[in-house]
C-alpha cells in the first residue's frame, strides 16, 4: 500500500507539472524573446555595440532558444525525480541535436551560419562541440530543478485572456514569417548569383529586403562558403 501511495504521489506531481500544447507555444514564444535579449546583451557586453541577433526578418525571435526550451521541457518533465547525472546526459544529447539541427537548417534555408565551432576542440562539422554540449547538460539540470516547477506555478496562477486565440494568431504569423524569411534569403542568394527576379513577389523582395537590409538583420551570420 505504501509503494502504491508513493507511485500515486509521483504521478500526481508529474501530472501537475505537465504542459499542454498552448502552454508549450507560450514557452516557445517567451524563450525566443528572452534568447534574443540575451544574445543582444551579450553582444553589447562583449563588443560594445548593439547588433541584430534575430532568426527571422520580422519581430525579435531567436529560434534556437525557443526550440531548446520546448525540447528540454518535453524531455525533462518526466525526469524531475531522476538522478542528476541522467538529467545531464539527456540534456547534453538533446541540446547537441537541437543546436546541430538549427545550424543545418539555417544553412539549408538561408545559406548562412550564425556560429562556427571549427576551432573548438571536439567539434562536429563546426556545428556542435563538447564544451557547449556540456553547457546544455548543466542547463538541463537547472531547467528540471528550477525552471519547470516555476513554469508550472506561473501557468497555474496566470490566465491570459483569449490565450488560445493568441496562440493561433502567433502560429499563423510564425509560419508566414518563416516563409518570408526563407524566400528573402533565397532571393538574396539568387541576386548574388546574378539571377533576375522571376515574378512580382521576387521583385517586391528585391525592393523590400535588399542586401544591405538583410546584412543588418543577419549581422551575425556568414555565407557558408566564406
Amino acid at each position: 500500500m505504501l509503494t502504491k501511495a508513493v507511485i500515486s504521489s509521483k504521478n500526481q506531481v508529474k501530472s501537475k507539472n505537465s504542459f499542454n500544447f498552448y502552454q508549450y507555444v507560450w514557452i516557445f514564444i517567451v524563450s525566443c524573446l528572452l534568447g534574443y535579449a540575451i544574445e543582444t546583451l551579450w553582444c553589447f557586453i562583449r563588443h560594445g555595440y548593439i547588433e541584430s541577433r534575430k532568426s527571422l526578418v520580422l519581430g525579435h525571435l531567436s529560434l534556437a532558444y525557443g526550440m531548446g526550451a520546448v525540447l528540454l521541457t518535453l524531455l525533462l518533465d518526466r525526469f524531475q525525480h531522476t538522478k542528476i547525472w541522467k538529467v545531464f546526459l539527456v540534456s547534453f544529447f538533446a541540446g547537441t541535436v537541437t543546436e546541430y539541427i538549427c545550424s543545418l537548417g539555417q544553412e539549408i534555408c538561408f545559406g548562412t551560419v550564425a556560429w562556427d565551432y571549427s576551432n573548438v576542440p571536439l567539434n562536429i562539422n563546426g556545428r556542435v562541440c563538447l564544451l557547449y554540449s556540456s553547457f546544455w547538460g548543466f542547463l538541463g539540470i537547472f531547467w528540471v530543478k528550477i525552471v519547470i516547477p516555476e513554469m508550472s506555478k506561473i501557468f497555474e496562477k496566470i490566465h491570459i485572456p483569449f490565450s488560445k486565440v493568441l496562440v493561433w494568431i502567433f502560429i499563423v504569423y510564425f509560419c508566414f514569417n518563416c516563409f518570408l524569411s526563407a524566400t528573402a534569403a533565397a532571393r538574396m542568394n539568387n541576386r548574388n548569383e546574378g539571377k533576375a527576379a522571376r515574378n512580382k513577389y521576387e521583385e517586391w523582395l528585391d525592393k523590400t529586403y535588399t542586401d544591405e537590409k538583410m546584412a543588418k538583420i543577419y549581422a551575425n551570420s556568414k555565407p557558408v562558403n566564406s
